[in-house]
């Protein structure tokens, strides 16, 4: 937007009174660019620096007078209809505006609403810093508690890799992080060791232990006990002696506790292939091992269902931009771990056996993924694909939580110790 005559230098010291901290100057030296660019009929420009002249209003402690010229200069934008630059910063500014009035929760949405319009200006730069005060807002007016799903769903809609992005994730870690909760929270114990190959094979089972709020790198069930244990095999997987539970371990380990159809359905995609060429290849394999027409379409309706989820771990961080899952035998492993803790506490097992599957567990995870992010992308897709059913739900938020605690925390086993 470009400020023709006496104005220009003008707007530049009303910049600059703002960068010093001087509110009340600012706001008059807006105030004489305004009705400069009004008397030549400069009405765009106009509006956007009436909304800058409402902010520093607003900065000043004069509410009321600013949210007076926020309207002024709304009624005013309503009735231009190219304006789309000016309305993106009279959005963004409003923001500022309505926050410092005490209203925190108009202000989170007028960002968001700034945010879209910048973005739709395909100024990135703007959108980020839009999305990232529309992030501050939500937490000051929700609180941590309510802010996650906000605060997920606002970080979808931002560009991985920029500042915005990074900003408002950051912000989420710490709110996921907050310390008024027994769950989805990393805990450590400190008298247990936090290094080397039995704890690097403990990580793997890091997403349930975070999840339940128990110390990650420790084989004993802390916070529950034998007979809680021994209850929860019982109802959760029909694990009632130390024979049934070698069957369930060992179906864990083997990665064949989870649905086998899924695997078949991720091993018929080929790199870079397209969703039309995947399901071409699924109904080949079906022809060749003679599945009915039901299992056909159940097969092609997964490969839908696992795109989605794709799409959405892309946006949400869990996966890179050009990512993908090759495998959910990460869900099998993570919860061998725990069912070696959970053995052990209900006595079905000594600590060596316990032990020993553990090991087992963290080697067989370490030969089929490269990294603790796909690891945990193939984990959350296996759990997804057990519970969630497409609905992005409680499910999913933990999951994603849980992630991103592991992903983000500086304490997390994820960050201190290389995959492998």
């Amino acid at each position: 937007m470009t400020v023709q005559g006496e104005a220009g230098p003008l707007l530049e010291r009303a910049k600059k009174y703002e960068r010093q901290g001087k509110p009340e100057e600012a706001a008059h030296a807006y105030a004489r660019v305004a009705q400069a660019m009004e008397s030549r009929s400069e009405w765009a420009a106009a509006i956007a620096v009436r909304a800058r002249h409402a902010r520093a209003l607003a900065e000043a402690g004069r509410h009321d007078e600013a949210l007076r010229i926020l309207s002024g200069a709304e009624h005013a934008a309503a009735s231009l209809p190219h304006a789309a630059e000016a309305k993106a910063v009279l959005e963004g500014q409003a923001a500022h505006v309505l926050a410092a009035a005490g209203r925190p929760g108009e202000g989170a949405r007028r960002a968001w609403a700034a945010m879209g319009a910048f973005r739709a200006l395909n100024d990135p730069k703007r959108a980020d810093i839009a999305g990232a005060h529309a992030a501050r807002l939500i937490v000051r007016d929700a609180g941590p508690r309510e802010a996650l799903r906000p605060l997920r769903e606002l970080l979808a809609q931002l560009t991985p890799g920029g500042d915005g992005h990074r900003q408002v994730a950051a912000l989420l870690a710490e709110t996921e992080r907050r310390p008024d909760r027994d769950h989805d929270i990393l805990v450590s114990d400190p008298d247990v060791p936090v290094w080397g190959r039995f704890a690097a094979a403990l990580a793997v089972g890091a997403h349930l232990a975070v999840g339940n709020g128990t110390p990650w790198n420790s084989l004993d069930a802390a916070d529950t006990t034998p007979e809680e244990n021994r209850s929860m095999l019982a109802d959760s997987w029909g694990v009632t002696d130390p024979a049934s539970w070698r069957e369930q371990m060992d179906a864990l380990l083997e990665a064949d506790n989870s649905d086998p159809v899924i695997q078949v359905v991720l091993a018929r995609r080929v790199r870079g292939a397209d969703p039309r060429a995947w399901r071409a290849a699924i109904e080949a394999w079906c022809r060749e091992h003679d599945i009915s027409a039901e299992g056909v379409q159940a097969a092609l309706d997964l490969s839908g269902e696992i795109l989605r989820y794709e799409s959405r771990f892309r946006a949400d961080g869990l996966l890179a931009p050009d990512g993908r899952v090759e495998s959910v035998y990460a869900y099998d492993f993570g919860r061998a771990v725990n069912m070696a803790r959970w053995g052990l506490s209900a006595g079905f097992c000594d600590r060596e056996a316990a032990e020993e599957c553990v090991l087992t567990a963290g080697h067989r995870a370490n030969r089929v993924y490269a990294s603790w992010a796909e690891f945990s992308a193939g984990y959350v897709l296996g759990r997804m694909l057990r519970f969630d059913g497409g609905e992005f739900g409680e499910w999913y938020e933990r999951s994603l939580a849980g992630h991103r605690v592991l992903t983000d925390d500086p304490a997390s086993p994820w960050r201190r110790m290389a995959w492998g």
